[in-house]
Formats: C-alpha cells, structure tokens, sequence
C-alpha cells in the first residue's frame, strides 16, 4: 500500500510544483517522487487506520510541508518542525519530518542518504548514539511500500 491510500481527504488543498519546488530549493534538497506527488495531491492530513506493522503505533498524519493560513499557528507544518530543530539543534538538519504517529513519535526523511528513519521520544538516546539504529527503509518508496490496513 502506499500512503496516499491511507490520506485522509480533510479539505487541505494540494500544493503547486513551485511551492514544492521553493521549500526544496530553501531547504536545498529533493523530495523523493512518491512523496512529492503526495503533497502535489494534498498538502499532508491525517492518515486512516495504517502502520508499518501491527505491533506498532498507526501512523497518524502526514504533516503538511506549509501553512496556507496563517493564523493557524497550532498546525504542526514540516517548516514549523525544521524552525524548532534548527533552534534546539537535538536533531540534524538532514532530517526531514513528515510524518507522525498516534504517539507522537515522527518518521523523517534523511536528504544525504534518502532513508527514512523513525525517532521515538522514548528512545532518542538511541539516535543519538548511533542514528543507523532508527533506520527503518532504505528509502521513501521502501518505507511506502511498507504501509498496512491496520482496520479492526
């Protein structure tokens, strides 16, 4: 399955190829294609009943890359969660946030080598010890790939 299955439709409206591409460009990454045609189709929203395994938490929502309002500053957005790491500086800037699950832990999308890794807050001195312990895909499209009906 893949993500975008999963995508909840809550009304945030898709995001332009220029929106993408000027987030890219000021961040000075790529986004992998499956993700990019995600938030060209909607710009994050919550996630329906899917996880990477049934043991774990659902995954929660996919966070939208920007705020079309801004007076909504309660909306966790990917440029919001990259301002606060730049600031506390805990978390690498390689890593991209994107997506959370119903704990709150997030998955993140390291822009040096494409993996996708998953950093729980319980067990950040795991990450910090040694980040290839949180690597959980190769890449976006493995991660994507992963993606089960978790529906009771």
């Amino acid at each position: 399955m893949s993500l975008m299955t999963y995508l909840e439709n809550d009304g945030q409206k898709p995001l332009t190829k220029e929106e993408i591409k000027a987030f890219e460009e000021k961040y000075q990454f790529r986004f992998p294609p499956e993700l990019k045609a995600l938030y060209l189709k909607q710009n994050g929203g919550l996630l329906d009943e899917c996880g990477i395994s049934e043991d774990d938490c659902f995954l929660a929502e996919v966070y939208p890359l920007i705020s079309h309002d801004d007076d909504h500053d309660e909306i966790l957005t990917v440029k919001k969660l990259l301002k606060w790491q730049k600031q506390d500086k805990l978390i690498p800037m390689e890593y991209i946030p994107f997506c959370a699950d119903e704990a709150g832990d997030n998955y993140y999308l390291n822009i040096k080598n494409q993996g996708i890794y998953y950093i729980s807050h319980e067990f950040f001195d795991e990450f910090e010890e040694d980040p290839e312990n949180c690597k959980i895909a190769g890449s976006f499209q493995e991660f994507d790939e992963m993606i089960i009906d978790l529906e009771e």
